[in-house]
């Protein structure tokens, strides 16, 4: 790791700073053009649209279901309401659950028709440019910043554990001793090897220290996942009851209470249930108002011609206790109902007039409560001892943008752009802790400019720990316990140096890998032996196999018949994932067991088996996806994740001698080569 004392001097530093700065900036700009030019905005499908009295003059609120949760939903986003082919815009200004709630200028339809949020791709780089330009002259600890990147030497205290860490290994436990002693820190967790349980005993074991914690990712999925770690923990149990743990932002799994909401109904139950009661009464009121409109709309006649029977006879227009029955109690009701038509008329106008000051002083109180409430989000927030939230969420919106903290912890380090980690490593006046694989994904960058990619899309562990091995500031965790052994030696010889070992208990993995296909063998490489066509559609880029595609269904369709819980149909291309999922609609109680993505969506995840489609084949040259051999290539880090996803059983369909001949030098081809030599060979019929 290469680290610089240079930012002793202060002047040093705050020049250091803009250089930084101004190259994120830069770096920044040239993403958003790429994305303008080449991604277009996305929907987001709403419905059960509702207004929401808020007692703003401005401003209307509406609160809708969301139909299929999204990580790129923010508090504080401004975005696009779509509803029968018109556009308004519109805020997020809050995020409950399934629940989103919107403010708009103007009123919204919520008539019939589907109603979509619309956002656009480049609005979170906007913000990310914002707050990096504050860093300059807002309240940040800018030198932990820099000390990330090199700009800065580590500082090592000696340290004793406060807790007992029981159950983890000596890599686990080294991790843990790094980040209580370091105020840099780098945690290397290697497919399976208990990376987010790792996390969660470094977060107990920090906040023992009294040291308050930020949890932070690229994406929902990981806050959510070191959530669910941290729950598991009996050091943590006092402060989920005592509503210290907080998690901010959409939530796309359990909450264990931790959901901003939650905390704060718990801390303020009293004043939530005045409110809810509030909320309750508030549209009876107006409901009575309408009953009681209806009534002197009918005694109103009295007032005008007059009425005459079949002997005409004048006779007014009376109302009975029937009548009255929703407005009164009963025994009041039948009074009135005596009451002479004039009277009955003065007796209900009044009623009408103190039931408008009721819903006139619900509606105040419900205005001031909700503002309250508002109010002490932000105190339940300053309160708590571990915030998870996801990074653009640390810099979209006001929630937490004042916020700083002791300890920032990134999870899945690696995929973040290089700025979002600049800006929240600001945030730590302590420590700085990164969590990853830097032989992982790296982020996802649009734009083919070298500028962009060198200052927004490299991986933090190829700046900061380019020797990872050699860095006194990194703690590898070496045992892995996923993989079947089959599996997890491929995995460590080919992307870690032979240095991941395999620990566990083998009868679960052996489980899957006795179940069809291919009983008895954790590893296979269906050669398809020159068979099948691979092609574009209109001209386009991502590219399909129908063949293969074809035997990737057959296989899964296998498995899950013969008992295998869950597969895994990994490929690299957005087309043919797109014609397997067709396939496997015809398989519709089978199909609940099998997903089949792209391998950016299975960053993270794990399943019984992975049937992994390299789809390439003549008469189109290998794709730079899987045989890209430039130094920006993923190809490498792409099919570490794709293999590296399988329990008990990994599959994989390749054209061997295609590769051999096509990429001799590429790391598919090593793959297989491998893998027929540690596994088992198959043949397409």
């Amino acid at each position: 790791m290469q680290h610089s004392s240079a930012t002793d001097s202060p002047s040093h530093a705050a020049t250091m700073l803009d250089r930084f700065i101004d190259v994120f900036r830069r770096g920044i700009a040239g993403e958003m053009d790429a994305m303008r030019k080449r991604i277009e905005a996305f929907e987001i499908p709403i419905a059960n649209g509702r207004p929401i009295d808020s007692g703003r003059r401005s401003a209307k609120l509406y609160a809708f279901t969301i139909l299929k949760p999204d990580d790129r939903l923010l508090l504080n986003a401004e975005c696009v309401l779509t509803h029968n082919g018109v556009e308004q815009p519109v805020t997020i200004i809050d995020l409950d659950g399934e629940d989103v709630t919107i403010s708009s200028e103007t009123e919204i339809d919520l008539g019939a028709g589907a109603h979509a949020l619309v956002i656009y791709p480049w609005f979170l780089y906007e913000k990310l440019d914002a707050a990096v330009a504050s860093l300059s002259s807002g309240d940040f600890h800018t030198a932990n910043a820099l000390m990330l990147f090199g700009r800065g030497e580590p500082r090592m205290e000696p340290a004793e554990f406060r807790n007992a860490h029981d159950g983890l290994n000596a890599s686990q436990e080294r991790a843990i001793r790094l980040c209580c002693e370091s105020n840099l820190a780098f945690v290397w967790g290697p497919p399976g090897t208990g990376k987010t349980t790792t996390l969660g005993h470094i977060v107990t074991e920090l906040t023992a220290r009294g040291l308050r914690v930020l949890i932070t990712s690229n994406t929902n999925a990981a806050v959510d996942q070191a959530l669910a770690k941290l729950a598991e923990l009996e050091e943590a149990r006092g402060m989920f009851a005592g509503g210290e743990i907080v998690r901010v932002g959409q939530l796309g799994a359990e909450s264990h209470g931790a959901g901003l909401h939650e905390v704060v109904r718990k801390v303020h139950a009293s004043l939530q249930r005045k409110l809810e009661g509030l909320r309750a009464r508030l549209p009876e009121a107006r409901e009575e108002i309408v009953r009681c409109d209806a009534i002197l709309k009918r005694l109103e006649t009295n007032r005008g011609e007059t009425q005459f029977d079949l002997f005409r006879e004048m006779k007014p227009v009376m109302v009975t206790a029937g009548d009255l029955a929703p407005l009164f109690p009963a025994p009041r009701a039948e009074t009135i109902a005596r009451h002479p038509a004039a009277e009955q008329y003065d007796l209900i106008a009044r009623h009408r007039r103190r039931l408008e000051r009721v819903a006139e002083l619900c509606h105040e109180k419900i205005v001031a409560m909700m503002a309250e409430l508002r109010n002490r989000e932000q105190s339940v927030i300053a309160n708590a001892r571990v915030v998870l939230a996801t990074m653009a969420n640390m810099y979209v919106g006001r929630l937490l943008a004042g916020e700083r903290f002791d300890v920032v912890i990134v999870e899945e380090a690696g995929m973040a752009v290089l700025p979002a980690l600049f800006y929240c490593a600001a945030l730590a006046r302590e420590k700085v802790i990164m969590v990853g694989d830097p032989k992982q994904l790296p982020p996802i960058i649009s734009s083919k400019d070298e500028h962009v990619h060198r200052a927004i899309g490299r991986n933090i562990f190829e700046i900061a720990a380019p020797d990872p091995h050699a860095s006194p500031v990194v703690v590898m965790l070496d045992t892995q316990y996923r993989m079947h052994p089959v599996i997890g030696h491929l995995v460590s010889t080919m992307f870690y140096d032979g240095r991941l070992l395999n620990g566990g208990d083998e009868r679960g993995r052996d489980d899957i890998a006795g179940r069809r296909p291919f009983p008895g063998q954790p590893l296979v490489v269906i050669d398809t032996l020159r068979r099948t066509v691979c092609a574009t559609r209109d001209g386009g880029f991502s590219r399909f196999n129908e063949r293969t595609a074809r035997l990737c269904v057959d296989l899964a369709i296998e498995a899950v018949r013969d008992g295998v819980a869950s597969v895994a149909i990994i490929t690299p291309y957005v087309e043919q994932s797109r014609l397997i999922r067709g396939l496997l609609s015809a398989y519709r109680a089978e199909a609940e067991r099998i997903e089949c993505r792209t391998v950016h969506r299975f960053q993270g995840g794990e399943r019984d088996m992975v049937i992994l489609d390299m789809v390439d084949a003549a008469p189109l040259s290998p794709g730079v996806l899987l045989a890209g051999s430039s130094p920006r290539s993923s190809s490498r880090n792409l099919l570490n994740v794709s293999i590296s996803r399988a329990r008990g059983k990994l599959v994989i369909i390749s054209d061997i001698e295609y590769f051999r001949t096509q990429a001799p030098n590429s790391v598919v081809n090593e793959i297989l080569s491998r893998g027929v030599r540690e596994g088992m060979r198959g043949e397409m019929e």
